[in-house]
């Protein structure tokens, strides 16, 4: 009788080898997506302490002590103490920085930044 040479790998095998595949990208798949996702808020986190401390190069430089209320983005663009492209995916240009309690807030389309000069 001939006896036949198989090589290669059986349904069985194949189809165990995606199974582990598909159970690392389940485990794996949601780690990822969060690391993604918590580094795009650490961005946003620095980029609105860049906002908060230009504005306070701002007041430093335009305004007294008593003036002090707030200030738009787009005058902190316009004035080019941050490149406009910086803050694209934060805010347009309806966003302002407050001087509240003695530091200065970042205020996403507040009623009180259309006050803000």
């Amino acid at each position: 009788m001939k006896r036949l040479n198989r090589k290669g790998f059986t349904l069985i095998e194949l189809m165990a080898v995606i199974a582990i595949l598909v159970i690392i990208m389940g485990i794996a798949l949601p780690n990822i997506t969060s690391s993604i996702e918590r580094s795009k808020q650490k961005q946003k986190d620095a980029k609105i302490q860049l906002l908060e401390s230009s504005a306070e190069l701002y007041f430093d430089r335009h305004s007294s002590a008593s003036e002090i209320d707030g200030v738009l983005v787009s005058s902190l663009i316009n004035d080019q103490d941050i490149p406009g492209i910086e803050i694209n995916d934060i805010c347009d240009n309806t966003c302002c920085v407050k001087y509240i309690s003695n530091k200065y807030v970042f205020k996403d389309n507040d009623s009180d930044c259309a006050n803000a000069s």
